[in-house]
């Protein structure tokens, strides 16, 4: 399984280099060692910002990714986008994060993750940097069909609060990882 990074920098205001991600990434689903990062995308359709919410719609962001002709993704590949802006679904104010159950493609939103502290303090990037891994690898599991779970220390607990994704382990519990069948993630690590 290959897996490919999408930036999507609309504009400079956070966006952090994301290539620390990569080696956290293949520590839990050991993708091909061809990881990609594609060249950021700039701007998106105008159908995909609810102006009333001063929000992008994340459901409508995730079927463009899927159904964009620019970015055909090829078998056994899953594209995680990593938004430098806020979205939301459903019925919901915000996401951090949101996939396609079973498909290919996943995505943060930096905005959410971003800590509350000043960003000159190192402490910042570190808690960021643990905030984004944590949330790429759920969003990433979704998109092997495992839904949230019911343990708080699981990778897969949908967090309601920032303070949730910070308690949970980048680990999955034993539930989800049995959930997970051999043809989806054959050579998922166990730990």
């Amino acid at each position: 399984m290959r897996l490919v990074l999408q930036p999507i920098k609309l504009d400079d205001r956070f966006f952090a280099d994301i290539s620390y991600m990569l080696p956290a990434l293949p520590e839990v689903f050991r993708f091909d060692d061809n990881f990609a990062t594609n060249k950021p995308i700039s701007k998106l359709p105008l159908q995909l910002f609810d102006s009333s919410r001063e929000q992008y719609l994340s459901d409508s962001i995730l079927s463009w990714l899927d159904q964009s002709p620019v970015l055909v993704l090829p078998e056994n590949t899953k594209l995680l986008a990593v938004c430098g802006f806020d979205a939301y679904f459903g019925k919901y104010d915000f996401c951090s994060g949101q996939s396609i159950i079973g498909g290919r493609v996943a995505t943060i939103y930096l905005e959410r993750l971003l800590p509350n502290i000043r960003r000159d303090d190192h402490k910042f990037q570190i808690l960021f940097a643990e905030r984004i891994i944590k949330e790429a690898i759920r969003e990433l599991g979704h998109t092997y069909g495992l839904r949230h779970c019911s343990l708080d220390s699981s990778i897969m607990f949908k967090s309601k609060t920032i303070s949730d994704t910070e308690r949970k382990s980048r680990e999955f519990c034993k539930r989800c990882l049995n959930s997970l069948s051999s043809s989806f993630l054959p050579s998922l690590k166990r730990s």
